[in-house]
């Protein structure tokens, strides 16, 4: 492609992007007595803003209402109070009305999730939810300030890590039922459009989600995949589709992670051992110190700190996540031939794993510099 017509591309991009901007994000200013429409999942009497007056928000924004029952709902009313917190800005409504917002497939998910969790703790059921389903508003901020300490916060996001789970464990069981590469693909790549259309939208789960659709299309047609271009494409469509989400820590931190691996961890000769495991364990230590060398002006810019020791909590954590993650997904499948039990006590003692071990190493002063 010319320069010209790459220069082209560029301006209709920036074009398109920053007239998208100025029309879809939220600018109005709230004050206590302004008239709200909000859109957002009710739990428990609170949620997080999806829109707010029919536009987009560019920071988080929680809400709290009274007598609206769970579910997703549009809801009207006035702001009697305003909270300010690290984690957003929180409005408490005295609402007028609320209309139900259908979202039939996140229903069912929900709907499986309590029954899996119905002997175990609401904090189990939350916990589930928040990084199944991509509901970390029901998350205690105890919970959330201990994974932001210890550099593990991206475990509560849904990631790539959540998308891979999901097209390796359908992938190997198609192939034990002998199912041609092509018709395992499509109905992987189907699979994974209901649950993305499940969960709904947010930045890290659009961007794997758009880099699984590329990598599953090139194995349907025997195309080879260049990951650089799947990125650069996926992150050209979000901002697109959702301008709103350059303002989003989830949308930098998942972009940032896969670029440092991409290109710049990929680029590093790989370390050798004799030992198999000792060569991976090294390779995964190398990995994460690069994506933690590119995640460090992101954390300052959105938190004001830099995570000085976090790559050793990484390094520990995110093994225990991803056993947990997995078995999620499995007890989550199971549960369709009501058999969720067999696996659920697996679920359990891997969040409480999980758990205890984030929380010990949030005891260790200096892993997070606080600026």
């Amino acid at each position: 492609m010319k320069k010209i017509e790459i220069g082209a591309l560029i301006i209709m991009f920036a074009s398109i992007f920053f007239f998208r901007l100025f029309w879809t994000t939220f600018k109005e200013r709230v004050e206590i007595g302004s008239y709200v429409e909000i859109i957002g999942r009710v739990d428990a009497s609170k949620g997080r803003v999806d829109t707010i007056n029919g536009k987009y928000p560019t920071k988080n924004i929680y809400f709290l209402v009274d007598r609206v029952p769970d579910g997703e709902k549009i809801v009207y009313g006035r702001v009697k109070k305003i909270e300010q917190s690290k984690w957003g800005t929180q409005y408490s409504l005295e609402v007028e009305r609320y209309k139900e917002k259908k979202g039939i497939l996140k229903e069912f998910y929900i709907d499986r999730i309590k029954k899996i969790t119905e002997d175990y703790s609401i904090d189990l059921e939350h916990f589930l939810r928040a990084t199944i389903l991509g509901e970390g508003y029901l998350l205690m901020d105890s919970i959330k300030e201990m994974f932001r300490y210890t550099g593990t916060a991206h475990i509560l996001v849904i990631s790539g890590l959540h998308i891979g789970v999901i097209i390796l464990g359908m992938d190997s069981l198609f192939l034990k039922l002998n199912l041609k590469k092509q018709i395992r693909y499509i109905l992987i790549l189907c699979i994974l459009t209901v649950y993305v259309c499940a969960i709904g939208k947010s930045p890290s789960v659009f961007r794997a989600y758009i880099m699984a659709v590329i990598y599953l299309l090139g194995n349907i047609l025997y195309e080879k995949v260049n990951s650089g271009k799947s990125l650069i494409l996926a992150f050209g469509i979000s901002l697109l589709v959702y301008p709103a989400w350059i303002y989003s820590i989830s949308f930098w931190m998942s972009y940032v992670a896969v670029f440092s691996i991409i290109f710049i961890y990929k680029k590093i000769p790989k370390l050798k051992n004799r030992s198999v495991f000792i060569e991976k364990v090294l390779n995964a230590v190398v990995m994460t110190f690069v994506i933690q060398i590119f995640m460090t002006p992101i954390f300052y810019m959105f938190f004001k700190t830099v995570p000085i020791f976090s790559i050793f909590s990484n390094i520990l954590i995110i093994p225990i996540a991803s056993i947990f993650i997995v078995t999620s997904f499995l007890t989550l499948f199971l549960s369709n031939f009501y058999l969720g039990f067999l696996t659920a006590p697996l679920v359990y003692y891997s969040y409480i794993i999980l758990i205890r071990s984030v929380d010990i190493i949030s005891k260790i002063p200096y892993l997070t510099l606080e600026l």
